[in-house]
């Protein structure tokens, strides 16, 4: 079974959900697929039915949800979503996870479109997700992970909220937040920093897994005043204390033979790496940075992800 939640219309006569935005929350559950052709079977079920259904997938009192990036229409976002429940659950993590589907175009020359809708639509992650997901008891541990773009969604779904959106009488917050190539400005994420400050106040940790190898992130450096990407050039050298740098390049060196490496494959090796959600598994569990097998210490308090 796969549970996401989406911002997509939905197009009654052709049976399926557009790349356009939508003027509601549509929360799915899909029973069977999608097959080779992108078919699958299931539906929109009522919230409530699908926070029940959330709580019924997981064995551990955790919920994982994937944030997806640019250029992304559904069939990919919910194979690349299978592929992270397939590979974390093959590394002992028992949680659900659970897909937030903003309406990305799905075309490569649509960024400057993609980054408006995510304004647009960005708060449903935390107002129609996050925060009813926290609202049910016993209170989970709620872990984002975001590609790409999903980085930019979760600073801008964080920033609309303040602390009394929540529920509980204390300040809401996620357990672990990992990106994976963010495609964010590095800057953002310096000591002090508005989004450095966001993610430290809203979540217990933040990950940021990033490869020198990304050929994709400097063509949206280049739209945006040529500022570097922390998904390609990693965190500022001064950073919030919660916050940690993971150099993925000799991972992706590793995994992707020379002959392979597109500059789309160099974008989205992450969802076949098993050594990724290795390490992705012992974070959400609660290792510490230094301690986890799937990391070498290259000094300096540079932290490299290979097997």
């Amino acid at each position: 079974m796969t549970l996401f939640f989406t911002r997509r219309t939905y197009n009654a006569a052709k049976k399926k959900f557009t790349n356009n935005p939508a003027a509601l929350t549509r929360f799915v559950q899909i029973t069977n697929g999608p097959d080779s052709r992108g078919r699958w079977s299931g539906g929109a079920i009522s919230q409530s039915d699908w926070l029940r259904e959330v709580k019924h997938e997981a064995s551990s009192n955790e919920i994982t949800i994937y944030v997806h990036g640019f250029n992304t229409d559904q069939i990919d976002m919910l194979r690349r979503l299978d592929k992270i429940k397939n590979g974390l659950r093959a590394q002992g993590n028992r949680g659900a996870v659970i897909g937030y589907d903003w309406p990305s175009d799905g075309k490569v020359f649509s960024y400057d479109q993609d980054r408006n809708r995510v304004k647009d639509t960005a708060h449903f992650l935390v107002s129609d997700g996050i925060l009813p997901l926290l609202a049910m008891s016993p209170r989970p541990k709620i872990n984002l992970i975001a590609h790409s773009m999903g980085a930019y969604v979760i600073l801008r779904g964080f920033s609309n909220f303040d602390d009394a959106a929540g529920p509980g009488a204390s300040a809401w917050r996620a357990n672990e937040v990992a990106f994976l190539s963010g495609d964010v400005a590095r800057n953002w994420l310096g000591k002090g920093a508005w989004g450095a400050l966001l993610l430290s106040h809203r979540a217990r940790r933040f990950t940021n897994y990033y490869s020198e190898g990304d050929r994709v992130l400097p063509i949206s450096a280049f739209t945006d005043g040529f500022r570097k990407r922390v998904g390609r050039d990693g965190l500022p050298s001064i950073t919030e204390k919660t916050h940690f740098d993971v150099n993925a390049t000799p991972q992706y060196l590793r995994d992707v033979p020379p002959g392979k490496r597109s500059k789309a494959r160099s974008h989205r090796w992450w969802f076949d790496s098993s050594t990724l959600y290795a390490d992705i598994a012992q974070t959400f569990a609660g290792q510490a940075p230094g301690s986890l097998a799937t990391r070498q210490d290259l000094g300096e308090d540079d932290l490299a992800l290979i097997s």
